[in-house]
């Protein structure tokens, strides 16, 4: 197939660290097509990454980098900034796409030439059951009002111009190993609407044991500078309407801002808020010292 100027390229940005065998299963899950590029920044593995990268060149274009240990922050945004491409998604190695789910993607960017940002459904799979957010009936609307009016909480898979996440990405990250992807999502959000596409997952998600979920909770409480700049962004948009999703973002803002040291009073309203959001840090910090005792 010959690429042309309506031809839509899709960059594929994948973060990975010692996950050799998942980031086989990924790879393997992608068809060859010029209109595919995959971005991969290997995150300092010791395992045989590079050979499994080696192994699916000669079917897929695959720009690939390596930098020591910095963490998923720092990964991400060199495999986003490494590519060029008209659309990009951002891939988990713990991820891999559905039959045709590729192909289910590259016909929606074509069929829906104006779109800059489209959400589709994914399938979360653990050991004993696999969920699924249906997106039927949700209108076109932006990212905010998707999750807060509309009350969509599973994950989802975001397809957005390239241009867009370039704007909205952070700078290099100092010492902060992860910031929630949501991050650039809120903020694009405010400038522009998502299409939520209708149609069987295009991604399947399988948490592994090892990976980032396992130590979630003590990544966010170490690395809150971007969680609580997500949720500042949320609490003070405009373009949704849930008062008890508004209320729960500004109690999340002080929370995380709390976990950062540069909790301030923004507004005299906020002040039920603002204590709720210290004493949820405070519980933070005295379950994050039971698990520490539990470990040892």
């Amino acid at each position: 197939m010959k690429h042309n100027k309506s031809t839509k390229k899709l960059a594929i940005c994948i973060p990975t660290f010692n996950r050799a065998k998942l980031l086989d299963r990924l790879l393997k899950s992608i068809p060859s097509s010029p209109q595919i590029i995959i971005s991969v920044c290997d995150d300092g593995s010791q395992d045989n990454t590079l050979d499994i990268i080696n192994k699916h060149k000669s079917r897929l274009l695959i720009k690939y980098s390596f930098q020591k240990n910095e963490g998923r922050a720092s990964a991400l945004r060199k495999a986003i900034l490494n590519v060029k491409a008209d659309f990009m998604l951002i891939m988990g190695s713990d991820d891999y796409f559905s039959k045709n789910g590729i192909k289910i993607i590259l016909n929606i960017i074509k069929d829906n030439k104006d779109i800059k940002f489209f959400v589709f459904p994914t399938s979360i799979q653990n050991k004993t059951n696999s969920t699924t957010e249906t997106l039927k009936g949700v209108p076109m609307t932006n990212y905010i009002k998707l999750r807060s009016d509309h009350k969509i909480k599973r994950d989802l898979k975001e397809v957005v111009e390239h241009k867009l996440i370039k704007k909205a990405m952070y700078k290099k990250p100092n010492k902060i190993r992860r910031i929630p992807t949501s991050y650039l999502w809120f903020k694009i959000s405010e400038k522009i609407d998502c299409l939520p596409v209708n149609c069987r997952p295009v991604i399947i998600i399988e948490y592994s044991e090892d990976g980032m979920s396992k130590n979630l909770f003590s990544l966010k409480i170490n690395n809150p500078k971007y969680i609580a700049l997500t949720y500042k962004i949320a609490m003070s948009s405009k373009r949704y309407s849930s008062i008890l999703y508004r209320f729960r973002y500004t109690i999340l803002y002080y929370r995380y801002s709390f976990h950062g040291k540069t909790m301030k009073l923004l507004k005299v309203k906020d002040i039920p808020f603002f204590i709720m959001g210290y004493f949820f840090g405070l519980f933070d910090f005295l379950r994050l010292f039971v698990m520490k005792i539990k470990i040892n």
